[in-house]
């Protein structure tokens, strides 16, 4: 299977893979420290097999290093026009504990419009 990752982290060798199939998303766990150095925009090639309720990338393998580099900006551009990102304003005062346990790279969808893409 093809696709292009839409998110890594490098530290612990994860990412987050839009399948060419348009299927669900494909989520990469390699080892902490591993070698798979992916970044967000690179087409990778990967197997793809299913565990249980969601899609995993085995073995991942680099074609084209940055082809799609505006996919996740895209994507979220997309999805504030239909409705399914909060738009929240910035904050300016101290992260309560839920926000301190969120990742400045998670995309918090808005509940309602959820229901309408299942």
């Amino acid at each position: 299977m093809y696709g292009v990752v839409l998110w890594t982290d490098q530290r612990e060798n994860r990412a987050v893979i839009w399948c060419e199939d348009h299927g669900d998303l494909a989520f990469y766990r390699g080892t902490a420290g591993g070698d798979a150095a992916m970044s967000a925009g690179d087409l990778v090639e990967f197997d793809l097999r299913d565990a249980g309720d969601m899609r995993v990338a085995d073995l991942p393998r680099l074609v084209t290093r940055r082809s799609h580099p505006t996919l996740s900006v895209e994507l979220k551009k997309a999805a504030t026009r239909t409705g399914a990102l909060y738009s929240e304003a910035p904050r300016t005062g101290p992260k309560t504990a839920s926000e301190n346990c969120r990742s400045e790279n998670v995309i918090q969808f808005n509940q309602v419009q959820q229901a309408a893409f299942a």
